[in-house]
């Protein structure tokens, strides 16, 4: 299966406003341990999801255009585990 459709798949399989396991994920969708953290990690590159731990949560629209904006941007602000920072 192409990466493209493991993160599709998994990306789908977390609900709004609320979170998953990675665990949770892995019974559901049959993916191995490395599939699912490989795809987990290239949804939160594009901002799409937020992962803490072994817990994953979908970002909300304004969350996926601010977090776009600030990784797009030459900008000293920066947001690390969900707080907004200033770099020194």
């Amino acid at each position: 299966m192409r990466n493209e459709d493991v993160d599709w798949t998994l990306f789908h399989m977390i609900p709004e406003n609320e979170t998953r396991t990675i665990a949770e994920l892995a019974e559901q969708s049959g993916f191995s341990d490395d599939e699912i953290r490989a795809s987990l990690a290239r949804l939160q590159k594009a901002c799409l999801i937020h992962v803490k731990g072994e817990v994953v949560c979908a970002l909300s629209i304004t969350d996926i255009l601010m977090m776009n904006e600030i990784q797009h941007t030459s900008s000293d602000i920066y947001i690390e585990d969900g707080i907004i920072k200033v770099r020194k």
